[in-house]
């Protein structure tokens, strides 16, 4: 298995994700082809102690920033490290593709150089939340505007996806809204709440407010990726907000001591939540797995950003989802 790592999108220096990818190296079994600028990876090699000759460099020095338009991955910086990464696992020269670059951009060039699967519609970023039983997030953040038939086949990608990666026999599928009843909700989600309803291949239960999310509510969520992308950046600084209370409220020498023993109890809690032990988030419907690891990621969450890679890779989602859309599809033309 061979795992094409983009070192150059995220917002650290591309060193970070070098280191990343020598720690990968040592833990799973797959090779790592590095794209970027060939001067800093041989350098950061070095620097590490390790042979260049461990991995493939293909040199692409140019990077689609944060702030640049989406679309420029198709246009001026088509030869983009990202660009790169996309195009060699489109065309055969590696299993997977792991960047911590512009996620617009890498959702536009997913979809241009790899294709979705047959039959998919829309591509959706997919992120697991770990609140009470872990639960899919789908879409997380591709696609800001959808319809209710989009909604519809990100509940079927999320269900593939939570059976074959978690485990989780019939997943449980929930429609994010503003009220547990079925006629909540602006017409585009009570028009999807009927479609959902209807569908017999997917255990719909109906809406669910964002308050029960955290208490085993469901397996997966569906929701624009606009509504997504807010659900998840603020579970990740309520996360944040909550841990660092735990440093302010304990005064005096018994706080200090009481504080010591909660803070060492959390650090398993802090774990959990923490977006670098989860690596990165898969774009589901694409024909080959790609997956967005942080823009902040760091060594230790580029590493497990590849693990996932791996994983996804291993676990066979993208043949199961096939075989399932072309099984739909098969049932729409009769």
């Amino acid at each position: 298995m061979r795992i094409i790592l983009d070192v150059m999108g995220g917002d650290k220096d591309p060193s970070e994700f070098v280191r990343g990818a020598v720690m990968a190296k040592k833990e799973y079994d797959a090779d790592i082809t590095l794209v970027g600028d060939e001067v800093k990876i041989r350098e950061t090699l070095a620097s590490q102690k390790v042979s260049a000759e461990d991995f493939e460099i293909v040199n692409a020095p140019d990077v689609i920033k944060m702030e640049d338009n989406p679309l420029s991955i198709r246009r001026e910086h088509r030869d983009c490290s990202m660009a790169t990464a996309l195009k060699l696992v489109a065309g055969g020269k590696g299993d997977a593709v792991v960047s911590a670059g512009n996620t617009g951009a890498l959702f536009i060039g997913g979809t241009g150089y790899i294709h979705c699967i047959d039959g998919v519609r829309r591509a959706a970023l997919a992120t697991i939340l770990p609140l009470g039983n872990p639960f899919l997030l789908m879409d997380c953040g591709a696609n800001a505007e959808v319809t209710p038939a989009f909604l519809v086949q990100f509940a079927h990608l999320g269900s593939v996806y939570m059976e074959r990666v978690m485990g989780i026999e019939n997943p449980r599928v929930a429609l994010l809204n503003n009220g547990a009843e079925a006629h909540k909700g602006t017409p585009l989600y009570k028009e999807a709440h009927g479609l959902l309803a209807a569908e017999k291949d997917i255990n719909f239960i109906g809406n669910v407010e964002g308050k029960e999310l955290p208490f085993n509510a469901c397996d997966v969520v569906v929701c624009d990726g606009f509504s997504g992308n807010i659900v998840l950046k603020t579970i990740e600084g309520t996360s944040r907000f909550v841990m660092k209370q735990f440093t302010s409220i304990f005064d005096g020498i018994i706080g200090k001591i009481a504080g010591a023993l909660v803070i060492k109890k959390a650090k398993g809690l802090k774990k959990r939540f923490d977006a670098k032990e989860y690596g990165g988030a898969p774009f589901l419907g694409l024909s080959k797995p790609v997956i967005k690891a942080h823009g902040n990621s760091d060594a230790k969450a580029v590493k497990n950003a590849i693990r996932q890679a791996v994983a996804y890779v291993n676990t066979g989602v993208i043949d199961a989802i096939a075989r399932q859309t072309a099984e739909k599809k098969n049932e729409q033309g009769k």
